[in-house]
């Protein structure tokens, strides 16, 4: 468990990135229509579920501290 918590922000981190990148090609080629479709909600959802985890660990850990 412990390792899974601390696997999170990284998570997060390259969630982030993969959507940066999405987004940036979808600007550059709108016809690729990368920013439509299951998979960019798939990954949309993982990526906003790393990123409120990482903030209930981030509060969590300063109500202990």
């Amino acid at each position: 468990m412990k390792k899974l918590l601390s696997l999170l922000p990284h998570l997060s981190i390259a969630l982030t990135l993969a959507l940066t990148v999405l987004v940036i090609l979808d600007v550059y080629n709108p016809m690729l229509g990368l920013l439509r479709g299951r998979p960019f909600l798939i990954l949309f959802f993982l990526s906003a579920l790393a990123a409120l985890g990482t903030a209930l660990l981030a509060w969590l850990g300063e109500r202990q501290g």
